[in-house]
């Protein structure tokens, strides 16, 4: 199992105890890019079959359950659409988020 299943596997079983910032790893393992942070709402958008979806997040330590379970279905969507197979290699996830990191 990647890493990357390992983090979605656990905010997945206990989505009322999420940080911030491993919504936001989880986010940028399947291809979300935040585009924007007005506030203290952050904007990650994403092509889902051709199409720009976009999940805005309020910045708080413990992100409310409702936006974790909106981020799940839309990952669990991307997981249907692209076939992914979370049983690449960990190299491939971590260069995947190298590239996210040198966007900003």
């Amino acid at each position: 199992m990647s890493k990357r299943e390992k983090r979605r596997r656990r905010i997945a079983q206990n989505p009322i105890n999420v940080r911030f910032e491993e919504l936001q790893q989880v986010l940028a393992d399947y291809g979300f890019v935040l585009k924007r942070s007005r506030g203290s709402h952050h904007s990650f958008t994403v092509i889902i079959d051709g199409n720009k979806e976009l999940l805005v997040v309020p910045y708080k330590k413990r992100v409310n359950p409702i936006y974790v379970n909106q981020a799940l279905e839309l990952i669990n969507r991307i997981v249907a659409e692209q076939g992914l197979d979370d049983k690449e290699d960990d190299d491939n996830a971590d260069e995947a988020q190298d590239e996210v990191h040198d966007d900003k």
